[in-house]
């Protein structure tokens, strides 16, 4: 079995079931702990592993990427069985080298028709999130969702395929299928989502597809206080208010700068919203598109008009992304930078730039910024007024693709809040910025996404439709991005959020224990935890970073 080292950690490469049974079997006989990787989205979990090679309870971590085990298989027309290395689309920054854009998931599924030349036998997921990096085991175990409450990933899937090590059996796959009865205390609702690999490892999953499907869609960026979409602060009743917005809206994805001086307004509202096409809706809508913005098609648009996040400069949002990227970590660091370029004997100097710096953030530089970045609609801009795209689903709706996890990486706390409290979240978020000062910490946006709700325990979204709260953090700033989110973290506690288990968890929530503020909003909880504790009673499968998280006490 080959191995690749990433980070400084050894990684074992499997190529099928039987070779994560042996090293599953091997972990548990040297009272090991095993660890999975996928893309290595789930940033604090990975980065806090893959520097500690050992637990606080002296086992050896055992490291394992299911890289080679990537298999797509058609089970009928709409029924597909992939094995949960297979990335959802290419990972651009796969260290591995073997992921790319024709064995990933999606593009299987869309091209199934291409050589017969039958492209009703295409077929799509129902949703897919913001990006399509991930590894299907990875979107699985951590319960990530598109923007929809009308659609789900969840809701496609059928059944897991799990390396277990049950007591007195060793290890071996066991399946855990939906039931058919609905029965929402079945096993499949524990496993299935939100397993946070403490069950086993998920070797591959089975998913009911649907008929190919294409996305027709707008993005507009205008003052938030004049948002012509959605009446966000009770200032125009004549629009839906967010939580209708969430709950008409097929597709949408907010991106919220709510920053204010006390000279000019600057807080932006950029909506992003689809709807679900055919073909031919998507062509009628990319030429209506092109001809607003009076420019023809270029020969790469295939009849399309695919969204564009950041200005596309020959063809590619890589300039873009390299130049947002020196800017934000110039900002994030300046004053080291800043402190080296004038060195110990030019500290007077120093120390007057950083004052000019500071006095000037909020009223020249952050305001500029804006301007370039989030630049309002206007009717002579690139656009005409709103941006107007179509594409296929797998490419249209993770519309965050464009950013390069390397050039631009964005560090979040994600909270899942029931959608009923949208007006109230919002209007507390809002009252909180407005009493902040701009500063270099808070000069990023908070993203507003919704899910659907679901069956499975401990999914955020359990039993129930929600608005997310992202809260950005670039990742080159200085200092330490939890103890930024905890002013958020206690700010919304009242809501009785559910934090996204890939994102930054709490670990004190207003004074309050983190594990027993997250385990207080599942009904389920010691039901998941007491099925974990017997499907893992050697606990090979909890490392320390979800013992501190969960609360699981040493076997």
């Amino acid at each position: 079995m080959d191995t690749i080292i990433v980070n400084g950690a050894t990684y074992w490469l499997p190529e099928n079931n039987n070779d994560v049974i042996t090293l599953v079997n091997e972990a548990a006989n040297n009272n090991e702990i095993i660890c999975l990787r996928g893309s290595g989205h789930s940033f604090p979990l990975i980065g806090d592993l893959e520097t500690e090679k050992k637990s606080s309870i002296g086992k050896t971590y055992r490291y394992i990427m299911l890289a080679k085990m990537y298999g797509v298989q058609m089970l009928d027309e709409n029924t597909v069985k992939v094995q949960a290395g297979c990335h959802l689309g290419v990972d651009p920054f796969d260290p591995t080298g073997i992921s790319t854009v024709e064995n990933s998931l999606c593009y299987y599924l869309d091209n199934l028709g291409k050589a017969s030349g039958n492209t009703s036998l295409n077929r799509s997921l129902p949703d897919l999130g913001g990006i399509t990096h991930q590894t299907v085991g990875g979107f699985l175990s951590t319960a990530s969702s598109g923007g929809s409450t009308k659609f789900s990933f969840e809701d496609a899937v059928v059944s897991v395929d799990i390396v277990t090590c049950q007591a007195g059996q060793g290890a071996a796959v066991t399946t855990f299928t939906k039931p058919a009865s609905g029965d929402p205390d079945d096993p499949f609702y524990a496993v299935g989502i939100a397993s946070m690999g403490l069950f086993g490892v998920i070797v591959s999953a089975t998913f009911s597809c649907i008929p190919q499907f294409y996305i027709a869609g707008s993005e507009t960026i205008e003052y938030a206080d004049k948002c012509s979409l959605i009446n966000l602060f009770g200032t125009s009743p004549e629009l839906p208010n967010m939580q209708t917005f969430l709950e008409q809206t097929e597709y949408t994805r907010l991106m919220w700068w709510p920053q204010q001086n006390h000279i000019q307004d600057l807080s932006r509202m950029v909506v992003w919203k689809a709807s679900r096409t055919n073909k031919d809706g998507a062509e009628a809508w990319a030429k209506h598109a092109y001809e607003l913005m009076d420019v023809p098609p270029p020969p790469s648009a295939d009849g399309l008009k695919p969204y564009e996040e950041v200005p596309y400069i020959l063809g590619s949002p890589i300039p873009a992304n390299i130049a947002a990227n020196l800017l934000y970590r110039a900002i994030g660091q300046w004053p080291t930078w800043l402190k080296d370029l004038f060195g110990e004997k030019n500290h007077l100097e120093y120390e007057i730039i950083k004052v000019l710096v500071e006095s000037n953030y909020a009223t020249k530089i952050f305001p500029t910024i804006m301007d370039i970045f989030v630049t309002v609609d206007t009717p002579i801009n690139k656009n005409k007024g709103p941006q107007l795209f179509s594409d296929r689903w797998y490419t249209g709706l993770p519309m965050d693709n464009q950013m390069s996890d390397q050039l631009m990486p964005v560090w979040f706390t994600e909270l899942w809040i029931d959608i009923n409290q949208s007006e109230q979240v919002m209007d507390k978020l809002k009252a909180y910025y407005d009493a902040q000062p701009i500063t270099i910490d808070l000069s990023f946006s908070c993203e507003i996404y919704a899910a659907r709700q679901n069956d499975f325990w401990l999914s955020p979204s359990y039993h129930q439709d929600v608005i997310r709260i992202d809260v950005f953090w670039f990742g080159y700033n200085q200092g330490d991005p939890a103890t930024f989110y905890q002013s958020f973290w206690d700010l919304l506690a009242p809501f009785n959020y559910r934090p996204h288990w890939g994102k930054y968890i709490p670990d004190t929530v207003n004074g309050t224990s983190g594990v027993t503020y997250i385990s207080e909003r599942y009904p389920k909880w010691n039901d998941w935890m007491n099925l974990r504790n017997t499907m893992d009673p050697q606990q090979v499968f909890v490392n320390d970073y979800w013992r501190g998280k969960l609360g699981i006490p040493t076997a």
